[in-house]
């Protein structure tokens, strides 16, 4: 859709203090000069915080698909992905909105291509080469199949009717699927938010997409005859049984943008601080005792863990200074936060192409070798290419 397709909205009629009233999906502006100061509007801005929790989840799948075993319930780092990327997104559509008083889905696609698509083509160029020098075994499935279930984003419903082979190498892509999906299903559901510019209407479909994915997943394991691994691939893998953290997300970026996580009093704040730290030790406990596969993930461990990831990040807009916010924003783990798209990508078929049944070397030569690749490929990739192309994207917003 052309610039055409953004939804003009009318001119809002600002409340008598000058804020937003809560049924405003975009703020309005003062109605004067002289009026008084508009409330601030919540803005995304470079928060730290959210990019080291995405560098801290990276670093525990690294470790679990390193030595498997090291953390089985390594699973839970895809829930705080996901809810993440729900709240991030709508803040981002909510934010346009208040800018240009509509939401262009081609501008929106536009970032999200320049964002996702480069480092995705580089790791399917990667594979392709090398098969193309390496014998690998049900080439069709394991590097092609999983090319184009990567490439058209319906890797998370292979996944979830059993067609995805054993050892693909582009296994991990299903999760990258789901938030795609996620992503066109949003977008246009928010263009019809904001033509009503009613901020109740976008409550009602996040919580409704919450309640829905929630229960299909419910519905899904408590149907069956048996739990098997057909049934628990159901219920994990597919888009309609694992929206509900995006969703979750959403209803956390409509209430950011609804200056709900702001201008919180000291108790209130405390208060969150300790279930944030609750939510941590909660999803260390999983990370070590829940592991995948099992009925557990399915009916409660989910919920239980977007959940958790929901309400640390509400920490962190609420209180970005606190303690738990700065640990999480030290530098290191912002650094691989912002490589953590690539590793992701890049580390599953690396790691396929490179095991020690296959090197017969020890543990640590080949998870030197390993991780090396995975870091040079990522280092570059954002440096030569995904920094420049977000330089590139902002300038072209800009004009």
């Amino acid at each position: 859709m052309g610039e055409t397709g953004a939804i003009a909205l009318p001119p809002p009629t600002p409340s008598p203090d000058g804020a937003a009233t809560t049924d405003e999906l975009v703020a309005p502006e003062p109605a004067a000069p002289a009026d008084p100061a508009p409330a601030r509007r919540f803005s995304l801005g470079n928060r730290p915080p959210l990019t080291g929790i995405r560098g801290i989840g990276v670093t525990v799948l690294l470790i679990d698909h390193s030595y498997f075993g090291a953390f089985p319930g390594s699973w839970f780092t895809i829930s705080i992905f996901c809810v993440l990327s729900g709240f991030l997104i709508t803040s981002m559509l909510v934010g346009e909105g208040e800018r240009t008083g509509g939401v262009s889905l081609r501008t929106f696609y536009e970032r999200r291509a320049v964002r996702l698509l480069p480092p995705l083509f580089l790791t399917v160029a990667l594979l392709a080469a090398y098969a193309g020098l390496v014998y690998v075994a049900d080439a069709a499935q394991r590097v092609w199949g999983d090319i184009a279930a990567a490439t058209f984003y319906y890797a998370d419903y292979r996944s979830a009717s059993g067609h995805e082979p054993f050892l693909g190498f582009l296994a991990q892509a299903w999760s990258l699927s789901v938030e795609e999906q996620y992503y066109v299903l949003w977008s246009v559901l928010m263009v019809v938010a904001l033509k009503f510019r009613k901020r109740k209407l976008a409550y009602g479909i996040a919580a409704a997409g919450v309640v829905a994915s929630a229960a299909d997943r419910l519905w899904t394991v408590t149907s069956a005859p048996a739990f098997t691994n057909a049934v628990f691939n159901r219920a994990y893998y597919a888009f309609d049984t694992r929206a509900d953290a995006l969703f979750l997300g959403c209803l956390l970026g409509l209430a950011a943008t609804g200056g709900h996580l702001g201008g919180w009093p000291p108790w209130a704040k405390g208060t969150l601080a300790a279930l944030a730290a609750a939510s941590a030790a909660t999803l260390v406990w999983i990370g070590f005792e829940v592991p995948l596969g099992t009925r557990a993930v399915v009916t409660w461990g989910l919920p239980l863990s977007e959940l958790a990831a929901a309400i640390i990040i509400a920490y962190f807009i609420v209180n970005p200074v606190g303690l738990g916010s700065r640990f999480m924003g030290l530098g290191p783990f912002v650094f691989v936060g912002y490589l953590s798209y690539t590793i992701y990508l890049v580390h599953w078929p690396i790691f396929i192409a490179i095991a020690p049944y296959g090197t017969h070397w020890g543990f640590w030569p080949t998870e030197a070798l390993r991780l090396a690749l995975v870091f040079g490929i990522a280092v570059a990739s954002w440096y030569l290419m995904e920094r420049p192309l977000t330089r590139w994207r902002r300038r072209s917003l800009s004009r």
